[in-house]
């Protein structure tokens, strides 16, 4: 199933059409993101650079003439303004939002491919502690791969399937098995499919490398837990101070500046400290969430 990136406001079908004149600028564009080739195969959109490149500047294009027409009309026609700033004012902002759009598009197939990583590794030891279960019980490993494909391990489940599709068309499958870890972002997955291509390859016992594999996934969300265990004693510490000691003690010292001082301290500076606390305070939440290790067990 192939995904559309959220800021594309043209259908993806409309996109590669009216598109087509722009592949050569795509394909010069694509040897300044070297990286996108193999962020846009750990994703759905079913894209080449050059193609995704060459939407990306035809939808930036739609944005500004878009939004220059609503912006010229708003200062031209509602606010009343000359011809002049309003040509001007309307090219910036738009200009200024064609930046900010193309940044996030051109950024969006290694965001997609980060989140499909951490889909992975939310779900993989339980997929593969069900696969592990199959294969000793008799079943072969692709009848596992799609008993796992369809067994509702999210993200895993997707990339099994893959696999056994790839192999029900007569890909064998070590070759499966090296593209489901080329089209992944996720360490852990990679980390399991080599490690299943090496025993495949030296004729060993999958029950074991299972196993092996399964422990060393294990140990290693753990101690990634512990060290967030050991990372967030400071981070509360420095969430506490900015809640509770740098407002009080900043609040007190802007009372004696403009008591003593003779600053002119005015309500809206102290007003003004208070929220930039509170920002800071929500700042500091949000990256310690982000830091959260995916784990589950």
């Amino acid at each position: 199933m192939s995904q559309k990136a959220p800021l594309m406001i043209l259908p993806m079908p409309v996109a590669r059409l009216i598109s087509r004149p722009f592949l050569g600028v795509g394909e010069a564009l694509s040897k300044r993101f070297p990286s996108m080739k193999q962020d846009l195969q750990e994703t759905d959109l079913g894209m080449v650079p050059r193609e995704y490149l060459a939407a990306t500047i035809v939808n930036l294009l739609f944005y500004f003439l878009l939004f220059f027409g609503l912006l010229f009309v708003l200062n031209y026609r509602v606010q009343l303004k000359p011809l002049q700033e309003s040509l001007l004012s309307s090219l910036g902002f738009a200009f200024l939002i064609f930046v900010l759009i193309g940044y996030t598009l051109i950024r969006y197939p290694k965001i997609i491919g980060g989140k499909k990583a951490e889909q992975i590794d939310r779900h993989l030891v339980f997929a593969l502690k069900d696969l592990l279960m199959q294969i000793s019980s008799g079943i072969s490993l692709y009848n596992g791969f799609i008993n796992v494909g369809k067994a509702g391990y999210g993200q895993v489940s997707v990339e099994f399937g893959k696999a056994a599709r790839h192999i029900n068309t007569g890909m064998p499958v070590d070759q499966a098995l090296e593209k489901m870890a080329v089209e992944t972002k996720s360490e852990y997955l990679k980390r399991t499919i080599w490690q299943l291509i090496n025993t495949l390859k030296a004729g060993a016992s999958l029950k074991g490398a299972l196993r092996t594999i399964i422990n060393d996934l294990t140990l290693d969300q753990r101690t990634k837990i512990r060290d967030y265990a050991h990372e967030l004693n400071l981070w509360s510490l420095v969430y506490m101070m900015f809640a509770v000691a740098v407002p009080t003690i900043g609040a007190t010292m802007l009372v004696i500046l403009s008591s003593f001082a003779g600053l002119g301290i005015t309500k809206g500076l102290f007003v003004g400290f208070i929220i930039l606390c509170f920002f800071v305070q929500v700042i500091l939440i949000g990256f310690v969430k982000t830091r959260r290790p995916i784990v589950n067990f």
